[in-house]
């Protein structure tokens, strides 16, 4: 390693809890963030040695010269950030303050040093420390990307499994009320759960309230037509409600015979003709 370069590492270092202080009183209250100006004693400490852990991250790319150490920090904050819902945005604008600060103190050292640097010694600094820092926000939005879509697929199941129950209202009929888009339901074995919660149930007719539908497209009028298919294999009378003229006029376009189906216009209409 260079020797200025040796030197601005052990400097930086020194000057850790300089760096991390400002940052910290540059915070302002903000709702739903950790970095909130008005945080407990904690959650302050724990973000001063988050900030000095990522310090000495972006200090030793100058030692080493390899950006392979960054994903640590990254993976573990972002994690962190996206579990407790902080806005990506917010950490975001935290990195652009903090480059400013870190700047400026290699600009300090600059000051101390100035008739033993060379150009190409300053130029090089900033250019190593603007790449670790792009690299760090790059890859801290692909880890924060990676749970934040994780958690929101798994509260889609959650959804989609609590919006899709089969309600018994008699000893041998339920009723399955799908709400919102049907295509919320092809990647969540919908059709599986409606089977198995009807066998479950030993229900003899089924049926599927489409009233709550806004609209359909080709293929999920086929994957819901293919589910009644599938209850009269297993020798369950399917009762289709709330059918709207668009998804009646697809299922004709795709050659489905809806003269086969029993369907009534509302759910009560079915209700009442099954039970009464």
């Amino acid at each position: 390693m260079h020797k200025m370069t040796e030197k601005l590492h052990n400097f930086l270092l020194e000057h850790i809890d300089e760096m991390s202080q400002p940052w910290l009183d540059w915070r302002e209250v903000e709702e739903y963030s950790i970095c909130t100006a008005d945080a407990s004693r904690e959650t302050t400490e724990y973000l001063r040695e988050q900030n000095q852990y990522f310090t000495r991250t972006i200090v030793n790319v100058l030692k080493e010269g390899s950006l392979d150490t960054l994903s640590s920090w990254a993976q573990e904050t972002a994690t962190k950030r996206a579990q407790c819902g902080d806005p990506l945005y917010g950490s975001i604008h935290y990195f652009k303050k903090f480059r400013l600060i870190f700047l400026e103190r290699i600009e300090a050292f600059v000051d101390l040093h100035q008739s033993r640097l060379k150009y190409e010694d300053t130029f090089s600094w900033n250019r190593v420390v603007n790449e670790a820092f792009d690299r760090m926000i790059e890859l801290f939005t692909m880890y924060y990307g990676q749970v934040a879509d994780a958690h929101s697929y798994a509260q889609k199941m959650r959804i989609s499994e609590l919006s899709t129950p089969v309600i018994s209202i008699s000893n041998k009929v339920g009723v399955v009320p799908i709400i919102g888009q049907v295509d919320e339901y092809n990647s969540s074995n919908f059709a599986e759960r409606i089977m198995m919660q009807t066998k479950n149930l030993e229900l003899s007719c089924l049926i599927i309230d489409l009233s709550g539908v806004p609209s359909i497209d080709t293929m999920m009028t086929n994957e819901l037509f293919q589910v009644v298919k599938m209850l009269d294999l297993l020798g369950i009378d399917a009762i289709i409600t709330g059918i709207r003229p668009e998804i009646a006029l697809t299922a004709v376009q795709l050659g489905i015979d809806l003269d086969k189906l029993r369907t009534y216009g509302k759910l009560k209409d079915a209700v009442n003709k099954l039970l009464h």
